[in-house]
């Protein structure tokens, strides 16, 4: 109906709003149409002091750097925050902080999990 007579307006009013519409969704189009972002995967065994817990990791780096947590059926997202040494990302006191093959993962205030990357 949008190309439709519109009652108590006229043709080129109609025109010129279906123009403007058209160039409207032409910008945001090439936003809707990226190339889905690759991230790295890796996966941790994380040690409490009377647990272990399987982590999966997903990394994003490009703008805004993030980590996405897997852990079972729950999904974490954490931005990546400013670190002297390695890679830190934390979110709602939840922290996940990197160096080489080895991570810490904080959840809260509960004793923080020592991770070893698996194979």
């Amino acid at each position: 109906m949008l190309l439709g007579r519109m009652p108590g307006r006229p043709r080129w009013r109609q025109l010129a709003l279906v123009a403007v519409l058209g160039a409207a969704a032409w910008q945001v189009l090439p936003a809707l149409c990226r190339e889905p972002e690759t991230a790295v995967r890796a996966t941790y065994l994380c040690r409490g002091r009377f647990d272990a817990v399987q982590l999966t990791a997903l990394f994003f780096n490009a703008e805004p750097r993030e980590v996405v947590l897997l852990q079972g059926e729950q999904a974490t997202r954490l931005p990546q925050q400013l670190a002297a040494d390695g890679a830190r990302y934390a979110s709602g006191g939840q922290s996940f902080w990197l160096k080489g093959d080895r991570a810490t993962w904080q959840v809260g205030k509960a004793p923080a999990y020592a991770c070893t990357v698996q194979p």
